[in-house]
């Protein structure tokens, strides 16, 4: 099963440079190379916009036009960069044994996440030994509103940014369970605040369970969430008591991972 399956996730961008990033990405995905009146099509632009993106990815070396069929391909700049390129994220680094240990204490999917803008990235998955089970490789973006993991990005949001959110962006009803009322899903933020903790049955993903925690940089007054993880249970939603459980053994990794990220240099 795989989360990307989702409704796509709320973002935003300046609009010249979005437009430039979905042609490029769609140009090295294709199996076929594109030509402009496709990509044009395919990606909703107009025509004049998309041949002058084009102009100034192909002069800068990121895409090429083949001379024969005029259609394009990545540059050699992309693949350059592919070579190159590396994420560094001390993080993951520093969360993966505790994340580890969790997987195998539950024999669950734990991915790892950060907000940007109006969506949330994963940038890591500990996978369980299970034979079904939820994917979604790093990189990944999905809903802010998604279930337990949306729940606990939002809950510690300040109030007034909160609104803005929520009055901006309704909220989708992925499942017949999803909390979309705001005034309801508003007293849920309130409550995954003062427990340190989210749950959802089902409301991201039917017949999946979930539970979140967020993680914490620095002490008292100058600490912030950077970022959160969450455990998924195919089985959660006729077993509270391993739910329970994780919500317990997500607070303690909570506290673990928040402590020794603020210990940082």
């Amino acid at each position: 099963m795989n989360a990307k399956q989702k409704s796509p996730a709320i973002s935003y961008s300046a609009p010249i440079v979005s437009k430039a990033m979905r042609v490029l990405k769609m140009i090295i995905s294709e199996q076929s190379n594109p030509g402009i009146s496709e990509i044009a099509s395919q990606l909703e632009l107009a025509k004049s916009t998309t041949h002058g993106i084009l102009a100034a990815l192909e002069e800068t070396g990121w895409v090429l036009r083949d001379p024969i069929t005029r259609k394009y391909t990545c540059g050699y700049a992309v693949r350059r960069l592919a070579d190159n390129a590396a994420v560094q994220l001390p993080l993951v680094d520093t969360a993966r044994p505790y994340l580890e240990r969790l997987s195998l204490k539950l024999d669950e999917d734990v991915f790892l996440g950060m907000c940007t803008g109006y969506s949330l990235l994963i940038i890591d998955q500990i996978e369980s030994r299970k034979e079904i089970k939820i994917t979604a490789k790093p990189g990944t973006r999905i809903s802010m509103y998604a279930g337990a993991a949306g729940k606990i990005f939002l809950a510690f949001h300040d109030e007034e940014r909160i609104n803005e959110i929520l009055e901006k962006f309704p909220i989708p009803s992925f499942t017949n369970f999803s909390i979309t009322e705001m005034e309801a899903y508003k007293k849920e933020l309130s409550r995954v605040r003062q427990e340190g903790v989210a749950h959802d049955a089902g409301e991201y993903l039917n017949n999946v369970g979930c539970v979140a925690a967020p993680i914490f940089h620095g002490k008292k007054t100058r600490k912030r969430m950077v970022a959160g993880f969450w455990l998924v249970g195919l089985d959660w939603l006729k077993n509270p008591e391993k739910v329970e459980i994780a919500k317990k053994l997500a607070i303690e990794t909570s506290e673990a991972i928040s402590r020794a990220i603020s210990n940082y240099k």
